[in-house]
C-alpha cells in the first residue's frame, strides 16, 4: 500500500502531493533517483521504503527509446527479468533506439536476434513501440491496464520472498486459490493449513481454554489435523461425499495432506474436499457455539448445495468488466449478419518458435466466404496483446477495403471490453488497444462483439494454421477441406 503512494509520486507528478516531495527530497531527480536524505518525515522514510516493491514490475513503455538505456533501465515486460542480457559486449551505453531499424521507429531484427538470446530476442520483437509518443513512460507490467495495484504487488513481493522456500507448499497454494471454490472456504483452508485457526488446541496454547478435547469425538485433541480428516466424523463425511479415494494416514500435518491430495486428484474433485473442510469447520462452530448437532449427510449436503449454488451464481453478470456487455455478446453460434459483413479475428501463440500469428474469416450476409487472411509476427507477447493486434489488422483491413457496415466478432473478453472503455490503459497492451479505438473511430457503422469460441471456430483454424497462410490468398474454390467443413457447419445454424 504503500508502494502505491510511491508509484503516485513517480505518476500524477502534476499533483500537489508530488510537488512538495519533490521540492523536499528529490528536486532534479524522481522517486526512484530519491535519496532518503537528512531528517526526513515519517510518511516519506515509509514510502522510500516501498521503492524496492515499486521496481520489481515498473517498466518502460518504449516510444522513442532514446531515454532507455538497453542494460540499466528496466524495459523488458517480462515479470522474471527487467533487463536484457546482451551476447555481446559494448552495448552498455546504447540506448533501445539503436536496436530500431533506420529512420524508421519499429525493431530490426537481425540487430536484436544477433545481440541477444533467443528468448531475451523473441521477448523483444513483441513489445509494441508508440509510433506517436515523444517520452518513454513508466507502466505496470503486472497489470494489463498498466496500473500499479496493490494486489499485483504483493503478488510479486511473496513471489520474490518464497521463490527459495519448498517448491511443494509453493504449488500447492497456487493450486488453491484457482480453485473454483468461494474465497470464504480458501481462507478457512489456508488457515488451517498455516495453524492459525481457533481450535481448542491453538487456544490452549494461548492459554484462553484449560481443554483441548474434539468437540466431535471429545476422545483426541482439537487440531486442525485432527478436526478437518483425522476424526472418525470427518472420514465419515468424506466417504459420504464419494471422497474416500485420499488417504488420512501417514501425514502428520494438515498442508503434508493438502499438498498429497492435490497431486492426486482433479482439481475438480479438489474443490469438493475444500468445500467439505469449510462445512466441518461450520458444524463443529455450530455444535461448540449453537449446540446444534449436525449428521453427516447433512454436513455433506451443505457442502455440495453452497459449492453448486456459487458456481451458478458466477455468470456473465458477476464479471468485473472494464465496460458492460451488450446484448448480442456471448453468442455460442455464428450466425449470419443481417447485412454488411462480419469479420471473425483469433490469434495464436507459438511459443517453441517465439512467434505469434492471427487469421481473419470475412463473410457476408448469405453466409459466402469473402475473404480470409492470416499474418505471423516474431516475438513472445501475452495472449490479450497478440488478440488485440489480430483485432487492429482486421479493422485495418476495415479500411482499406472502405466496407461502410460491418461487425467483428472475437473470443477474447478482454479486449472487446478494453477497446470499449474509456479508461486509459498505459501497458503496452493498451498501446494496440489505442490504435484499435483511432481505426474504429474513422469508420462508420462498424461494431465490435465478443462471442465463445464455438462461434469463432474459423478464425481460430486460420489463427493455428497461420504459419502457413500467412501472406497467401488462396481462391474461393480452393479452400482446404477442414475449413471448408467448418464453414458449412457455422452457415447450417
Amino acid at each position: 500500500m504503500l508502494g502505491k503512494q510511491g508509484w503516485r509520486l513517480l505518476f500524477n507528478i502534476d499533483s500537489l502531493a508530488s510537488k512538495v516531495f519533490k521540492a523536499r527530497y528529490f528536486p532534479h531527480g524522481d522517486y526512484l533517483s530519491a535519496e532518503l536524505g537528512s531528517n526526513p518525515s515519517f510518511i516519506w522514510s515509509s514510502i522510500f521504503a516501498a521503492k524496492d516493491t515499486v521496481k520489481l514490475g515498473l517498466r518502460k513503455r518504449i516510444g522513442p527509446g532514446t531515454s532507455v538505456q538497453i542494460t540499466i533501465d528496466p524495459w523488458l515486460p517480462s515479470l522474471d527479468h527487467s533487463v536484457p542480457v546482451p551476447m555481446v559486449q559494448g552495448l552498455e551505453n546504447f540506448t533501445v533506439n539503436s536496436l530500431f531499424q533506420v529512420h524508421n521507429r519499429c525493431w530490426d531484427s537481425d540487430v536484436v536476434k544477433d545481440f541477444f538470446s533467443p528468448t531475451d530476442a523473441a521477448i523483444i520483437l513483441g513489445i509494441p513501440i508508440d509510433q506517436s509518443g515523444d517520452v518513454n513512460s513508466w507502466y505496470w507490467a503486472a497489470e494489463k491496464n498498466g496500473f500499479y495495484s496493490v494486489r499485483s504487488a504483493y503478488n510479486l513481493f511473496q513471489d520474490q520472498k518464497h521463490h527459495s522456500a519448498n517448491t511443494v507448499s509453493n504449488k500447492f497454494w497456487k493450486i488453491l486459490w484457482t480453485l473454483k471454490v468461494p474465497p470464504k472456504a480458501k481462507d478457512l483452508v489456508w488457515r488451517a493449513a498455516s495453524n492459525c485457526l481457533a481450535t481448542k488446541r491453538n487456544l490452549c496454547i494461548k492459554k484462553v481454554l484449560v481443554e483441548s478435547n474434539c468437540p466431535m469425538c471429545d476422545v483426541f485433541a482439537e487440531t486442525e489435523w485432527h478436526l478437518l480428516v483425522a476424526c472418525d466424523f470427518a472420514w465419515s463425511c468424506f466417504n459420504v461425499a464419494g471422497l474416500a479415494a485420499v488417504a488420512r494416514d501417514s501425514f502428520s500435518s494438515l498442508l503434508s495432506w493438502l499438498e498429497a491430495t492435490a497431486s492426486s486428484v482433479t482439481s475438480e474433485m479438489l474443490g469438493r474436499v475444500i468445500m467439505l473442510c469449510w462445512a466441518l469447520w461450520a458444524a463443529r462452530n455450530d455444535l461448540v457455539w449453537k449446540q446444534r448437532v449436525r449428521r453427516v449427510s447433512d454436513v455433506v449436503a451443505f457442502a455440495n448445495l453452497s459449492l453448486d449454488q456459487w458456481i451458478k451464481a458466477q455468470g456473465k453478470g458477476n464479471l468485473p468488466l472494464l465496460s458492460p456487455l451488450k446484448e448480442r455478446d456471448g453468442a455460442e453460434q455464428w450466425i449470419k449478419p443481417s447485412s454488411g459483413i462480419k469479420l471473425n479475428v483469433d490469434a495464436a501463440i507459438f511459443a517453441s518458435s517465439f512467434k505469434h500469428g492471427f487469421g481473419c474469416v470475412v463473410r457476408n450476409s448469405d453466409g459466402d466466404l469473402v475473404s480470409v487472411f492470416a499474418g505471423i509476427k516474431d516475438g513472445s507477447v501475452a495472449p490479450e496483446l497478440a488478440e488485440s493486434i489480430g483485432i487492429r489488422e482486421a479493422l485495418s483491413w476495415l479500411k482499406d477495403n472502405a466496407y461502410t457496415r460491418a461487425i467483428i466478432e472475437t473470443d477474447s473478453l478482454v479486449c472487446v471490453e478494453a477497446i470499449r472503455s474509456e479508461e486509459t490503459l498505459v501497458s503496452a497492451f493498451g498501446l494496440v488497444v489505442d490504435d484499435c479505438k483511432n481505426i474504429l473511430k474513422n469508420l462508420f457503422n462498424v461494431s465490435i462483439s465478443f462471442v465463445k469460441r464455438s462461434a469463432n471456430c474459423a478464425a481460430h483454424y486460420v489463427a493455428r494454421h497461420s504459419v502457413t497462410l500467412a501472406e497467401r490468398m488462396f481462391p474461393i474454390n480452393s479452400v482446404p477441406l477442414n475449413f471448408m467443413s467448418i464453414l458449412e457447419s457455422d452457415c447450417s445454424f
